[in-house]
């Protein structure tokens, strides 16, 4: 019986393993694999939430535009100033609150150690466009990830501000408080050549001109200048220069996602380096008057 067995074992086929070289060979050819496979999946991910992006901002341009339509025209408050010399009245969106029914006017906002994502929201659902809206994620760029990169107060919610010329606000002061008219309009250069003009403020739909082509939402990234309320509006001409003064946020594989007062939305993508590495790093545009992703916010956002 035991010659039997051991003649039995003797005959089984040996099997021969993988040797420490061909292992390595093996491991080395996935991380090969993975190293040129990760990048596209992290910019298809990014274009992705481009897609909910632009979801978003028809959805937020279509409630502007009712809005207007439901008041005579007039465009919603592009800021979240209330105060100051540069306060907007019926405000899109307002500052952290702690109860949704606060008016900051009259009831003070939370304080920055109230901050979180409840009193965030609160002041997104105070703002006189959720009523058309109705749910707050469609204030938040889905590639934006500041929410789970930050703890509070740095943990900003809203993705996207309105630019400072359409109801918003880049001008200098008011007549003689929060709901009176403008008063003083501020000067910039518009052009590389230098042309200087008045920065007129649209209050109305019927003051905008080509409104296809003009800039109502831009999504920006706040939490690196420190404005951890979003606060304000998108402007740009810094002091009176030819320059950037916000930039956009590069949330999609470097592409941004751009509102038009006509109430349609794009991906647009930022051709120059240098939009690149003030975007990203923080490094300010060294050649200003060449570059043509600023020319082009700059054509879009006068609203003549």
């Amino acid at each position: 019986m035991e010659k039997t067995c051991a003649k039995k074992l003797s005959v089984l086929p040996f099997r021969k393993g993988f040797t420490l070289i061909e292992l390595l060979v093996v491991i080395a050819i996935i991380a090969l694999l993975l190293s040129i496979l990760l990048p596209s999946l992290r910019a298809a991910k990014e274009l992705a939430s481009g897609s909910v992006c632009l979801s978003n901002l028809k959805n937020l341009g279509t409630a502007w535009l009712t809005y207007a339509n439901e008041n005579d025209g007039y465009l919603v408050g592009g800021s979240n100033y209330y105060n100051g010399s540069r306060p907007t009245p019926y405000r899109w969106v307002e500052v952290p609150l702690r109860k949704d029914t606060d008016n900051p006017e009259t009831t003070s906002p939370a304080t920055e150690a109230e901050y979180s994502i409840t009193t965030r929201k609160n002041g997104i659902r105070a703002g006189k466009l959720f009523p058309y809206v109705g749910v707050e994620d469609v204030y938040h760029c889905p590639g934006d990830k500041n929410v789970a990169k930050y703890a509070e107060p740095k943990a900003v919610f809203r993705s996207y501000a309105i630019t400072g010329l359409m109801n918003g606000e880049d001008f200098v002061s008011r007549v003689s408080g929060l709901y009176s008219p403008i008063a003083t309009y501020r000067t910039a250069v518009v052009t590389p050549s230098g042309i200087t003009k008045q920065l007129f403020v649209a209050e109305k739909l019927t003051q905008i001109t080509a409104p296809s082509n003009k800039h109502v939402f831009v999504e920006e990234d706040v939490v690196p200048k420190g404005q951890y309320v979003n606060a304000g509006g998108f402007v740009l001409l810094n002091g009176s220069s030819y320059t950037w003064w916000d930039v956009p946020a590069y949330f999609h594989n470097n592409t941004s996602t751009i509102g038009f007062s006509d109430g349609h939305a794009e991906r647009h993508r930022w051709a120059d380096s240098d939009t690149i590495n003030l975007a990203k790093n923080g490094v300010p545009d060294p050649r200003p008057l060449e570059n043509e992703d600023l020319h082009w916010m700059v054509r879009g956002y006068l609203p003549k």
